[in-house]
C-alpha cells in the first residue's frame, strides 16, 4: 500500500487533488492530509481511504510532512502538493522501480486548472542544486533543460535535486534518513536538497521516473498555499550549507565532492567549462530558468541586434559568417564588438545547385569589402565545403550560417562549420523557415541536425521584434 501525504494550507483545490489521486491510482493507497491551521470550506468529503490531521494553528510545512509519515500504514509514502494531478496508474508505476534506499519523482508537467490535466508542452524535468556562493540563488533547485541531452531515451535517470512537490520512497528510507529536519531546517525551505542529499550522501539513490508524471499548478497570485516566510528559508538556506559544505550529516556515507563530480559539469560549479558557463548565462540573462524544457525556445525580443551583443557579452572575438552579400550584417559585428576578427564567406560567382542565379556578384563584392573595411575583416572567396579548409577547427567562437538555404546546402554548412567553432562557442544561423516556393529549406535542416545530435538547449530570436528586414526570418543557435 502507498500512504500519501498532502501537507496543505488555505487550499481551494485539495478535494480535487483528493479526488485525482483516488481515481488514478491502480492499487491500495490511502491519502493522509494535514490541514495545517485551517479547515476547508466546504468540508472534504468523508471516504475510508481518507484521513485528516487537523492542527489549530500552523506548524509548518516539515511539521506536517512529518506528521503524516509518522501515522502512515503504508509500505510506501509519497508526498505532493494539494494542488495537483496525476497519471493513471502512477501507484503502481512508482513502485515498480523503487529500491528501498531510492527516491523516485514522477515527471513534473505545469498544470491547466480549468481542464485539471496537464500541459504536455510544459515539461521540468531536471535541476541541479546552485553554488552556494551563487549571488542569486545559493544553494538552491534551478532547472537545468540541457542535462537532458546527457540522457536521451532513458526511462529512470539520476537526478541532482528537484522542485519538491512530489516524491516517492520506502517508508523504511524516510525513516532511515529521520524524515524532515525540523530543528535545523525550521518550518519550510530547502526541503527537497534535504530529501536529495540525504538520499545521495547516505548511500542511496535520488531518479527520476519518466514512465509516470504529476502536473503541479503554479499558484502565481492565488491566495491558496504555504507562504514562503523569509526569515525561515534564510534558516534553512544556511544550515544547508553549512551542512553539506562541511560534510557534517551524522548518517553521511559520500561527502558532498563525490556529488558534485558525479553530475559534472554543473552550472556555477565548474565555470572552467565554457558550455555549461555560457549557457547558463543565457537562462540567467533572458530569465529562462522557470521556463519550459521544450526546444526550440524563442526568447522574447531577441533579434539580430541583441544576438550581437549577445556575442560581445560572451566575449567572442572571432567569428565567420557563411553567406555574406552586401556584408550588412558583418558591419553590424565590427561596428559593436570591439576588436573582433570577422571572416567572411561567400564565393560571389554563380555556382551549379546555386538557389539563386545572381548576376551583381562583382558589385556585392565591392560593397561588401567597402561596408567593413574599418574592421578586422577576412574574406575567403571560396563555397563553404572548400573554405572551411582555410580555418583552424575548434577556433571560432561563433560562427553565422546564411548561405544556399536548400537543405543539401544547408545541412552541409551545419556539418563542416561546426567544427570550427570551439567549445563554448556559438553555432547559429539564419532564415528559420521552410517554403517551397521559396525553396528554403534551412527549418528541416536545423531540426534534423540537433535531433540527431541530442542538441539541447537550443533557441531562435524573435520574428515579431523586427528591426531590420532580416528579423522577420528568425535566426537559430545553440552553444556547443
Amino acid at each position: 500500500m502507498i500512504s500519501v501525504i498532502i501537507p496543505s494550507r488555505n487550499e481551494q483545490y485539495l478535494q480535487r487533488t483528493i479526488d485525482d489521486l483516488l481515481e488514478k491510482a491502480e492499487g491500495e493507497i490511502e491519502v493522509i492530509a494535514i490541514l495545517d491551521g485551517y479547515w476547508p470550506d466546504p468540508p472534504i468529503k468523508e471516504d475510508s481511504r481518507v484521513k485528516l490531521i487537523h492542527r489549530s494553528e500552523s506548524l509548518g510545512m516539515r511539521n506536517a510532512i512529518n506528521s503524516g509519515a509518522a501515522i502512515a500504514n503504508g509500505e510506501y509514502i509519497m508526498k505532493c502538493d494539494a494542488h495537483c494531478c496525476f497519471d493513471k496508474g502512477f501507484d503502481t508505476k512508482l513502485t515498480a522501480d523503487c529500491e528501498p534506499n531510492w527516491v523516485v519523482v514522477p515527471r513534473r508537467y505545469s498544470m491547466n486548472k480549468k481542464k485539471w490535466d496537464r500541459n504536455k508542452d510544459k515539461v521540468f524535468d531536471f535541476q541541479y542544486i546552485s553554488h552556494p556562493k551563487d549571488s542569486k540563488y545559493p544553494f538552491k533547485g534551478c532547472d537545468w533543460p540541457e542535462y537532458g541531452t546527457r540522457c536521451k531515451g532513458k526511462k529512470i535517470v539520476d537526478l541532482m535535486t528537484t522542485q519538491g512537490s512530489c516524491w516517492f520512497m520506502h517508508k523504511s528510507w524516510f525513516e532511515y534518513i529521520e524524515g524532515e529536519d525540523e530543528e535545523n531546517y525550521g518550518t519550510m525551505g530547502a526541503e527537497a536538497q534535504e530529501i536529495c542529499l540525504k538520499t545521495w550522501l547516505g548511500g542511496g539513490r535520488f531518479v527520476l521516473n519518466r514512465k509516470t508524471w504529476y502536473a503541479h499548478a503554479k499558484k502565481r497570485n492565488d491566495t491558496y498555499g504555504y507562504k514562503k516566510p523569509s526569515e525561515e528559508w534564510a534558516k534553512s538556506r544556511a544550515y544547508a550549507i553549512k551542512c553539506w559544505t562541511n560534510n557534517k550529516w551524522h548518517k553521511q556515507k559520500r561527502k558532498l565532492n563525490w556529488l558534485i563530480k558525479k553530475f559534472k559539469p554543473i552550472p556555477g560549479w565548474h565555470t572552467d567549462n565554457d558550455t555549461v558557463k555560457n549557457n547558463h548565462f543565457i537562462r540567467e540573462k533572458y530569465k529562462l530558468n522557470k521556463g519550459v524544457n521544450k526546444f526550440p525556445r524563442v526568447i522574447k525580443g531577441l533579434n539580430r541586434d541583441g544576438l550581437i551583443q549577445l556575442w560581445k557579452e560572451l566575449g567572442y572575438k572571432i567569428g565567420a559568417e557563411i553567406g555574406v552579400m552586401k556584408a550588412d550584417f558583418s558591419k553590424l559585428w565590427g561596428r559593436n564588438i570591439p576588436g573582433l576578427k570577422m571572416y567572411l564567406i561567400d564565393p560571389y560567382y554563380s555556382y551549379s545547385g546555386a538557389r539563386k542565379k545572381f548576376r551583381e556578384h562583382k558589385q556585392n563584392k565591392k560593397i561588401a569589402q567597402e561596408a567593413v573595411k574599418d574592421y578586422n575583416a577576412v574574406f575567403i572567396e571560396k563555397p563553404s565545403e572548400e573554405a572551411y579548409r582555410e580555418i583552424p577547427d575548434n577556433s571560432l567562437d561563433f560562427v553565422y550560417i546564411d548561405g544556399n538555404h536548400k537543405f543539401d546546402y544547408a545541412m552541409l554548412d551545419i556539418l563542416l562549420w561546426s567544427r570550427k567553432v570551439r567549445p563554448g562557442g556559438m553555432i547559429s544561423g539564419h532564415d528559420f523557415y521552410y517554403s517551397n516556393r521559396s525553396e528554403c529549406t534551412v527549418r528541416p535542416a536545423v531540426e534534423a541536425y540537433v535531433k540527431f545530435h541530442k542538441i539541447e538547449p537550443w533557441y531562435l530570436t524573435d520574428k515579431r521584434a523586427v528591426h531590420y528586414r532580416a528579423d522577420r526570418h528568425a535566426s537559430w543557435f545553440w552553444i556547443k
